[in-house]
């Protein structure tokens, strides 16, 4: 198995190096530059594993006090109110559709002439 490989297989055991290049405090690179030095010595891992696990708990508890604050602001809505709102808007759009044309146009189009006229009469000959 070569390093490369070894490296891949620390890693899967180890997912949370991965927040480490998301958080990009290090690249890959640097990581296996210190695997292919220092192996899978524990000790020398910690930390690296530590401070990811720390500032992921921390961004979880934020993620959770996030959807505690949308569930809040959820709960003080009022369900008739967004339906109110949402009718007046549609009649504001209809309202701006009349007055700049687009129903007018649309009403125009669609009568067009009630009988077809033969193609070779031109000016009723």
């Amino acid at each position: 198995m070569t390093k490369k490989e070894e490296f891949k297989s620390f890693v899967s055991t180890h997912p949370s190096l991965v927040n480490i290049v998301k958080d990009k405090s290090h690249t890959w690179q640097d990581l296996f530059e210190v695997y292919d030095l220092y192996g899978n010595d524990e000790s020398l891992w910690d930390k690296y594993l530590n401070t990811v696990d720390t500032s992921a708990s921390g961004r979880d508890s934020s993620k959770l006090n996030s959807i505690g604050e949308l569930t809040k602001l959820f709960k003080n809505v009022n369900i008739d109110n967004v339906q109110k709102y949402i009718d007046t808007a549609q009649k504001a759009i209809g309202v701006i559709q009349e007055l700049t044309g687009g129903g007018a146009a649309a009403s125009v189009a669609s009568k067009g002439p009630s009988v077809s006229r033969p193609i070779n009469k031109i000016f009723e000959d």
